[in-house]
């Protein structure tokens, strides 16, 4: 459970630096903060609720489980996690996408362009390997982990393949 809590919070750190940049701007104080986690939904759910389109990567492993979650940025913005699973194999593979206008300086490391010539920045650490871009005014962030995110499932380098894939 620990190690879902890290991969949850890598998840949201795009977007709660997106989210605090525009709390910021707006100087409104807010007093509906709910706490609780996303439900899990059908990625068609997902497609119906989201004003942009999703795209979705190739995943590179047999996907037993997959799912989405609309996460809530108090209106601000929308995002969605989409999460690939081999349950079988502890293997995990998550994108998460949102059309926020912020537009901060990412955390990471400044690294290697995709084919569309967006900026990607390593996000990676001991836990899940990621990266993080933008494109067509949208962010996105692929992370990857293994044995209950426990450790990196892919390199800096395939997750850019894999990122790639999405057209």
């Amino acid at each position: 459970m620990k190690a879902i809590s890290k991969l949850l919070f890598l998840c949201m750190i795009p977007l709660l630096l997106s989210g605090c940049l525009q709390n910021a701007e707006s100087n409104q104080p807010t007093n509906n903060l709910d706490l609780s986690p996303p439900v899990e939904i059908s990625i068609e759910e997902a497609v119906a609720e989201i004003p942009f389109d999703i795209k979705q990567p190739s995943v590179p492993f047999q996907v037993t489980q997959k799912s989405a979650r609309i996460l809530d940025a108090n209106g601000k913005f929308d995002a969605v996690e989409i999460t690939y699973a081999n349950t079988d194999e502890e293997l995990n593979l998550i994108i998460m996408i949102t059309n926020s206008k912020a537009d901060t300086r990412p955390n990471g490391k400044k690294d290697l362009k995709l084919e569309n010539g967006s900026q990607t920045w390593d996000q990676g650490n001991e836990h899940v390997s990621a990266i993080y871009w933008r494109n067509e005014g949208l962010t996105y962030s692929l992370i990857s982990g293994k044995n209950n995110n426990l450790e990196p499932l892919y390199d800096y380098q395939t997750l850019i393949e894999i990122a790639n894939t999405i057209k």
